[in-house]
């Protein structure tokens, strides 16, 4: 991963590389995170959505909090 994308994350196209070969029902376990959804935030940046908050706080803790039932979320 370049400099420039340190807190980016990766590419689809890296994310689709890491993923070939595994089956298509495996689950994927994000460290107790809930997917919720992908969202577009620009033309070449996609958003991966939980069901947790997850932000660092003034002192750069990692903080993940729920935000409530899946049910009761509105779509943004």
């Amino acid at each position: 991963m370049s400099p420039s994308r340190i807190n980016a994350g990766i590419t689809v196209g890296e994310l689709i590389d890491h993923l070939k070969g595994m089956p298509a029902d495996a689950e994927l376990y994000m460290g107790g995170l809930q997917f919720y959804r992908l969202k577009m935030r620009g033309d070449k940046l996609v958003q991966l959505e939980f069901n947790q908050q997850v932000y660092r706080d003034k002192a750069g803790k990692l903080i993940a909090e729920d935000v409530g039932p899946l049910e009761q979320r509105v779509s943004r």
